[in-house]
């Protein structure tokens, strides 16, 4: 699996007694800007209730060689997840937020993690009807959340053989083309150059020829853009 900004990242914890908790999450990837929140839902799919905590990890290096997960501290954060913790009805659902705190200068990488876990009587969560909810088999589902700067910049460069992102907005990078005149011969690419990063071109650069680069941003979804670059 490739471990380069994955939107879905379902952990398997193995315990002793045998499984109670099975959640999905749905979007697994989805964007914030400083005006308005967005929204991940949290759904059932076993028939005994159970309880969820959700947790907040910045991705350091997001798509890069380096790329890692840190802790952030609540007042650090640039987003917050409401409610924290929570019960789940037996094939319920909940809505969470996610909601935007400060302001970042480029588009930044959040995993938001839901978990199964075990309740506890002190925390406040809303009641569940029926049996104590019980947690064996955990999956522990990751959704990836952009927090995307005001009036973000798109803007990338051509350093010999590598694109440098060099904008304040992430890229989607869909197909890199090495063309001449109106002949193109395009190389697919899966891959996220977040701004700062480098990646190098899939073919030799030659002198003449220009580089059409299709690419999506995480504010418009699946709609595709187009730069040509010229060598």
């Amino acid at each position: 699996m490739n471990h380069r900004m994955r939107p879905m990242l379902p952990v398997l914890l193995l315990l002793a007694l045998p499984a109670h908790a099975n959640l999905t999450v749905h979007p697994m990837r989805t964007a914030v800007d400083g005006r308005r929140d967005t929204q991940i839902r949290v759904y059932s799919q076993s028939a005994q209730p159970q309880y969820v905590q959700a947790s907040l990890r910045q991705i350091v290096d997001p798509a890069g060689e380096g790329e890692h997960e840190a802790e952030v501290s609540p007042d650090q954060a640039a987003i917050a997840i409401t409610p924290g913790k929570f019960a789940l009805s037996g094939g319920g659902n909940r809505l969470i937020r996610v909601i935007p705190l400060q302001p970042v200068t480029q588009e930044t990488a959040y995993r938001v993690y839901f978990e199964g876990v075990r309740g506890n009587e002190e925390s406040e969560t809303d009641p569940v009807e029926g049996a104590q909810a019980k947690i064996g088999l955990s999956l522990i589902w990751g959704a990836l959340v952009n927090v995307l700067p005001a009036d973000g910049v798109v803007e990338v460069q051509l350093e010999d053989d590598h694109l440098r992102n060099t904008g304040t907005l992430r890229l989607g990078i869909i197909s890199i083309a090495d063309c001449q005149d109106t002949r193109c011969v395009a190389h697919e690419v899966s891959r996220s150059l977040y701004p700062g990063s480098r990646l190098h071109l899939p073919f030799p650069p030659v002198a003449g020829h220009t580089v059409q680069l299709r690419y999506r941003l995480s504010r418009d979804g699946y709609r595709e853009h187009l730069t040509t670059l010229s060598l």
